[in-house]
């Protein structure tokens, strides 16, 4: 899975958080391009990593959360 601007723009409305620009390109660099092991070996992140990366780097800006950004 490719993370896109359409896709995180979604989730963020659904969890109804804002976040940094700066943030938002982050992830979109990271989650959005094909990635390489340490062999050099390109692959593509499934699904299920890029929500939980999402979910671990978006805790702190979620009400509620253990580092409520609010």
């Amino acid at each position: 899975m490719r993370l896109n601007k359409k896709e995180l723009s979604l989730i963020l409305r659904n969890l109804r958080i804002d976040i940094p620009i700066a943030l938002e390109k982050e992830l979109l660099a990271e989650y959005g391009n094909l990635a390489t092991d340490d062999e050099g070996h390109l692959f593509e992140y499934t699904e299920q990593d890029v929500c939980e990366q999402l979910r671990k780097r978006l805790r702190p800006y979620m009400r509620g959360g253990d580092g409520d950004a609010s």
